[in-house]
């Protein structure tokens, strides 16, 4: 008897980082794309695009030597 097998993938979720004065706006891909324009206007910087679980995977598992804040203020660096 052949059994089916189902492989259910992780679903991408992206989420895009915009900075400005030291403050991040972390938006998803609808609200970038509907808020983009007028928010380089107002002088915010698009500085990451991350896929949010793989993201969230890295600082779980891998993440054991490094300062977590420092990774998470590294998400407002310009440039």
């Amino acid at each position: 008897m052949l059994s089916t097998l189902i492989i259910k993938t992780m679903e991408q979720v992206f989420v895009f980082i915009y900075a400005k004065n030291k403050e991040i706006k972390v938006l998803n891909i609808e609200e970038s794309k509907r808020l983009n324009d007028d928010l380089l206007k107002e002088g915010w910087k698009h500085t990451q695009t991350l896929d949010a679980c793989a993201w969230i995977q890295y600082l779980h598992n891998d993440c054991e030597d490094v300062d977590l804040f420092e990774e998470v203020k590294f998400l407002s660096k310009v440039g």
